[in-house]
């Protein structure tokens, strides 16, 4: 009877390690950086795994409005190499949409934060061209009709999360479920035109920059913040000078995202670090 009741504990202790294990993995969402600037990020499911995630490779689909294009030349991603493969939706039956397959597979796999750090991850920052006002943008849905009708443009994370010695890369993204969480749509009806127009003026010189950057900003603006982020979406610690100038003598070369953010209004510019 012992034995039994042990060889029972046994099993439901690895039911349940089983169930936890099943829980890691990752969601998409999108976040809007102010303006027609949005960025990817992935999402580690709830979890105590304190075991840093390897990203080999992934891939998502993001959906716009008929006719709406993305600025693919400009985007920045994980590991500096992304690919964003458009597509008609007259060619898949949808003619009210259009999109575009993003994929990178990293020359070296890229780690994240442990899921029990519950922190995102930027994967993918880009910007929409031509300031549409109507329609939405979002990240395809794994269990949608046009996913399943089309399964490559489903999204995947090929990753390591098991902390066992070895690099076993499999995909913790669910083929099956939504794949998405917090805010995977945005509604171009919701950007007010008004408030972009107040900091339309605001430019970066000079740019490109090896020393110091001013931010120019248009008359009637006060006070400024700003958030700096490398070309593999990470942000970097700098401090903005009484004089609205930055000081960037002191970081890599490469493309930069500065968002600058006025009475929770934001702008997204490129900078150039020679």
């Amino acid at each position: 009877m012992k034995k039994t009741i042990n060889i029972l504990i046994f099993s439901i202790i690895c039911l349940l390690a089983h169930q936890l294990k099943a829980q890691d993995g990752y969601t998409y969402t999108l976040m809007h950086n102010g303006g027609y600037s949005f960025t990817v990020q992935a999402v580690p499911n709830a979890s105590a795994n304190n075991f840093a995630t390897s990203v080999q490779s992934y891939g998502f689909s993001i959906i716009v409005p008929d006719g709406v294009t993305i600025d693919t030349g400009s985007a920045t991603s994980l590991g500096g190499a992304a690919g964003a493969n458009f597509f008609d939706g007259t060619s898949l039956s949808m003619a009210t949409i259009d999109g575009y397959l993003v994929t990178e597979t990293l020359g070296s796999p890229v780690t994240l934060s442990a899921p029990s750090a519950a922190t995102n991850s930027n994967v993918y920052t880009f910007t929409v061209n031509g300031s549409p006002t109507s329609g939405e943008i979002k990240i395809l849905e794994n269990n949608s009709a046009l996913a399943n009708a089309a399964t490559p443009l489903k999204s995947f994370m090929q990753a390591d999360m098991i902390d066992n010695g070895m690099a076993e890369f499999t995909n913790v993204v669910d083929p099956n479920a939504a794949a998405v969480s917090g805010m995977s749509i945005f509604d171009f009806n919701t950007l007010s035109v008004e408030e972009e127009n107040i900091l339309s003026g605001l430019s970066l010189y000079p740019n490109p920059a090896k020393n110091l950057v001013k931010i120019q900003v248009p008359n009637g603006i006060q006070d400024i913040e700003i958030e700096v982020f490398d070309n593999a979406g990470k942000k970097i610690n700098m401090e903005l000078s009484s004089d609205n100038t930055i000081d960037v003598s002191k970081i890599a070369s490469g493309l930069y995202l500065i968002s600058i953010i006025s009475n929770d209004i934001k702008t997204t510019k490129k900078l150039i670090v020679e």
